[in-house]
């Protein structure tokens, strides 16, 4: 991957982090003050998003499904550095009360790590025939 492709993933991975912190900022307490149920909503909402982020974004890009992991680990670093600034510097900015702080962690944990699980089996489907379940 050139560097320049892996400044368009990067930046794509900031584009959503950035929308998502605006979301979370005007829309966060209705999300996460609202019981395990909506939060739980959310969480698989956000992993999906994240995950068809990729996948678009792999697909416009015309990268290879071998490079999944290394685009979502790409992608994934700018939001994930600009959250731990973010709430470090300006932890005001989430308009979510601290007792929300949990389940916001949770939902930014569990849609990182559903997005890295789907990029490592979708480099893994290149590796397997059709129809093989397990090696």
């Amino acid at each position: 991957m050139t560097r320049r492709e892996a400044l368009i993933y990067a930046g794509v991975g900031f584009s959503v982090w950035l929308n998502g912190a605006v979301t979370f900022r005007l829309g966060g307490r209705m999300l996460f003050t609202h019981g395990p149920a909506v939060t739980a909503a959310v969480a698989l909402v956000i992993a999906a998003l994240v995950c068809l982020a990729l996948r678009a974004t792999m697909a416009w890009r015309k990268a290879d499904v071998s490079q999944s992991v290394e685009i979502a680990v790409i992608m994934a670093l700018p939001g994930l550095f600009g959250e731990t600034a973010r709430l470090a510097v300006f932890p005001w900015a989430t308009g979510l009360p601290e007792s929300a702080g949990p389940s916001f962690a949770a939902v930014i944990f569990f849609g990182n790590a559903v997005l890295l699980a789907y990029a490592y089996l979708r480099a893994q489907q290149r590796h397997r025939p059709p129809g093989t379940i397990t090696d």
